[in-house]
């Protein structure tokens, strides 16, 4: 495996854009804190995996 592939972080837009979903809905993720996020300066940041799993695992 890719060491990198395991740290690529997705702001929301490009989170959105890359799994075909709507901004706000990947918003609204972050901020309930349902998946984890990093907050770097105005933006938040989304680790590709952990939103892949999370929307694999049916909770949405």
């Amino acid at each position: 495996m890719n060491i990198c592939a395991a740290f690529r972080m997705f702001t929301i837009s490009e989170a959105a854009e890359y799994f075909g979903l709507p901004k706000h809905f990947i918003r609204q993720l972050v901020l309930t804190k349902a998946i984890p996020s990093i907050k770097a300066g105005k933006k938040y940041l989304i680790n590709e995996k952990i939103l892949e799993t999370y929307l694999q695992s049916g909770a949405v």
